[in-house]
């Protein structure tokens, strides 16, 4: 079942913001999604540019528990919830690992089976999938933020928009960047600084 579909039967409304956080203190090429990694010097002028794509008026603010989104939270300012389930990808013993020393079988044997691979010590994007997708499925109605990852975000949009698994994973989000969903229709409102671009979580 779409998660629109899913949300719509439950509450009539569906006007939901999702905002990724700002660039993490890590060097590129590096593996993170659990790792619970402090945010970049620039963090505050990122935050400001982040502020500046949302919308007013959220009823409902929740917060992946790692602390890259939770100072972006307590940036911006509102009443939020923590959510465990926001938190991003667990990709067990590959996490704070350089890509370049995952071997290459391995992650061949992750990009030819994204939604069954297990992340040794970690999860499968499938139940990576499951934690998000229930979540969804239980907010309330109302204008709803979430502060969260780039992979929680490609999830949401994929079931939302009912895009197959490769276009979900392969949809960029950039730093900063907000998915705002309404009325079940997806749309990426612009990110202030396009040198943000990022294609990792």
């Amino acid at each position: 079942m779409l998660y629109a579909n899913c949300l719509t039967s439950q509450n009539d409304l569906v006007d939901i913001c999702l905002i990724r956080h700002t660039r993490p203190q890590i060097e590129a090429g590096i593996c993170y999604g659990r790792l619970d990694l402090d945010l970049a010097k620039s963090f505050e002028q990122e935050a400001v540019l982040a502020a500046a794509v949302l919308p007013s008026g959220f009823q409902h603010v929740y917060s992946s528990p790692l602390q890259r989104c939770r100072k972006l939270a307590d940036f911006l300012g509102f009443n939020y919830r923590l959510d465990d389930r926001l938190r991003e990808l667990d990709f067990g013993d590959w996490e704070g690992r350089s890509w370049a020393e995952i071997s290459e079988s391995s992650f061949k044997d992750w990009t030819d089976n994204v939604e069954a691979f297990v992340f040794p010590g970690g999860e499968s994007f499938a139940e990576f999938q499951a934690r998000v997708e229930q979540f969804l499925s239980q907010l309330p109605g109302g204008r709803t933020l979430l502060i969260t990852h780039a992979g929680v975000i490609k999830v949401a949009y994929g079931m939302l928009a009912g895009k197959p698994l490769n276009e979900a994973t392969a949809f960029a989000v950039e730093y900063g960047q907000c998915l705002r969903v309404v009325d079940g229709l997806p749309s990426l409102l612009p990110a202030s600084n396009r040198s943000l671009l990022s294609p990792l979580a």
